[in-house]
């Protein structure tokens, strides 16, 4: 699901297979975060939403989500800085909104349902018998890269003796 917000901030909040992605965009973010840009959090780091609906004649008391990970809310530069350590323009995880409240909502809960899954890996261990390692090493002696010696304590290791 992807929204893009053009008020109070140009923001574009998208969430994916694997994470959330904040996408700031333009002065205006500049300004309050000190900074534009793209941030991805991955669903695995999230320890919980923080969600407030916009409410009030075209959202005029702005609503907020806030992406709350275990290594805390790293605070933003901007002049949202100057609003107090409180205020949603200082959190770098969080997003104002006047619009998009059932949109908003509906990000909220993908992300609440994806969160602490740790990422899909493809694991690429392969599982050998001792009679596959010990004919890989039966091919190294009989190409002479093996000692018969290094053979034989390798065998004993395989097996165990």
């Amino acid at each position: 699901m992807k929204v893009e917000i053009k008020v109070p901030e140009h923001v574009i909040v998208e969430t994916t297979d694997t994470g959330i992605i904040i996408d700031r965009k333009g002065l205006r973010s500049l300004g309050n975060r000190g900074s534009t840009g793209t941030q991805t959090i991955p669903y695995s780091s999230i320890i919980s939403v923080d969600f407030k609906k916009a409410t009030g004649p075209a959202g005029i008391m702005g609503g907020h989500i806030d992406f709350v990970t275990a290594a805390g809310n790293a605070s933003t530069p901007g002049f949202g800085a100057l609003m107090g350590a409180g205020s949603d323009y200082n959190k770098a995880n969080a997003v104002v909104f006047r619009k998009f409240n059932d949109e908003m909502e509906q990000i909220k809960d993908i992300v609440e349902s994806h969160m602490g899954q740790q990422p899909v890996s493809n694991p690429t261990t392969q599982v050998t018998s001792e009679a596959d390692e010990l004919a890989k090493f039966k091919k190294l002696l009989d190409d002479g890269v093996l000692t018969q010696e290094e053979f034989d304590a390798k065998k004993k290791q395989i097996l165990g003796l």
